[in-house]
């Protein structure tokens, strides 16, 4: 899937995440203006790959972790609504990778 990503978007991606790691904080954060760039830069990084393939690294995943459990285990360590908003908004956040997907 990376092979495939467009090399522009694929820099944007690096470049934000290089930027986020000079504004680390005390407590290991960064702010969230840099933490939108990272997302917005994975989107258009995704979007840019064939949907077969994100479907194929998707489903890979299930070969490695049961998908069921992780879910779960990470829903366990926060507080359950704030669990489930991130839930929504990531399922949303993929609409909108897929609608611009080529």
């Amino acid at each position: 899937m990376g092979a495939s990503m467009d090399s522009a978007a694929l820099k944007k991606g690096v470049l934000a995440h290089a930027s986020a790691i000079g504004h680390v904080d005390s407590k290991g954060m960064i702010p969230l203006p840099d933490y939108t760039a990272i997302n917005a830069a994975i989107g258009h990084m995704v979007a840019s790959v064939p949907k077969n393939q994100v479907v194929d690294v998707f489903n890979a995943a299930g070969d490695v972790v049961r998908k069921e459990e992780v879910g779960a285990y990470m829903k366990s360590l926060v507080n359950s609504g704030d669990a489930e908003a991130a839930y929504k908004a990531f399922w949303e956040f993929k609409d909108v990778v897929a609608a611009a997907q080529r």
